[in-house]
């Protein structure tokens, strides 16, 4: 791993085979040398037009992701989990959060999700692939399945489908775990109703979406809900658009996006400019989300100095 690349400002400390940086008075931890951070700090990969916040989350970033792994290692799961989360939030293809999540998966015994994160740090980095923890991943997984309730068997079949784009499939699937809802704990309930609900909307069943969305609300208040339940008002041209879309905080990135274009679409400009405004604070590759949520940022700042 090279330093020559490296933005001219960054202080980079070295001591045998470890290196940390530090830029305006913000660190990392101590580093090996062909550690992938710094890969990710090199100028070209660096957003020139925001490199000093860029280079300042992406050192915010490692921190946590380095705070997950000392939870990890403490048997902390829970905790390491929010932190590797954070991080995903924030690049969802970073390896390294993604490999320590799958082990903090299998440390709370959840091998089918651990076995599924698994393979997106593969595939977000080649160099995470681990043959002997992957054989015991697929040998404990096919185990969790194979014990599977039928409850679990028929979500799992469900999310299958949804993957591989059987909506109908999936429906059926969600539709019998969901045959006795008085008997699921409501952590459970919503999340298997806001299931059903996005499968509707990707058969574009927007009303049925929306009743589903409406009872996982009822369930327990949550921002996909709130989201979903926007998505649907607007594709109905129904009122109430703008005040479910803007309940809706906690989402990915991409919902973001789509949440901001439809606030600016539907005339919710300063709502508009606040959710741009967020997911930029958290984006800095130039890629299409960077450019569609510039471009709406600046519409939803015209818009409002009009008025």
């Amino acid at each position: 791993m090279t330093f020559l690349n490296i933005y001219d400002e960054i202080k980079c400390e070295s001591s045998d085979d470890n290196v940390r940086f530090e830029f305006e008075g913000l660190s990392t931890d101590w580093l090996s040398k062909d550690d992938s951070f710094i890969e990710r700090i090199q100028t070209a990969n660096l957003n020139q037009s925001f490199i000093k916040e860029h280079i300042l989350k992406e050192i915010e970033i490692r921190n946590i992701l380095d705070d997950g792994i000392r939870f990890l290692k403490s048997e902390k799961y829970a905790k390491a989990i929010e932190c590797f989360d954070e991080v995903i939030f924030y690049d969802e293809n970073y390896g390294m959060a993604l490999i320590n999540k799958s082990h903090a998966l299998f440390g709370q015994k959840h091998f089918v999700k651990a076995l599924r994160y698994y393979r997106r740090a593969i595939k977000a980095s080649v160099d995470l692939e681990d043959i002997e923890y992957q054989k015991l991943l697929l040998k404990k997984s096919g185990e969790e399945r194979d014990n599977f309730p039928k409850l679990k068997k028929n979500i799992y079949a469900g999310d299958e489908y949804f993957s591989q784009g059987e909506y109908e499939k999936a429906l059926e699937s969600y539709k019998k775990a969901l045959s006795n809802p008085s008997k699921l704990k409501e952590k459970i309930l919503f999340k298997l109703l806001n299931k059903k609900a996005t499968t509707h909307l990707k058969l574009n069943e927007f009303e049925n979406a929306k009743a589903c969305f409406n009872e996982s609300l009822n369930a327990l208040n949550n921002d996909y809900a709130y989201f979903g339940k926007g998505l649907c008002e607007y594709e109905l041209s129904l009122p109430g658009a703008c005040e479910s879309l803007g309940s809706a905080v906690k989402l990915k990135k991409a919902q973001l996006l789509e949440k901001g274009l439809i606030l600016n679409e539907i005339g919710c400009y300063s709502q508009a400019l606040e959710t741009f405004e967020f997911l930029l604070k958290n984006h800095f590759r130039q890629d299409e989300m960077y450019i569609k949520a510039c471009s709406g940022r600046e519409f939803a700042m015209g818009k409002l100095d009009l008025n």
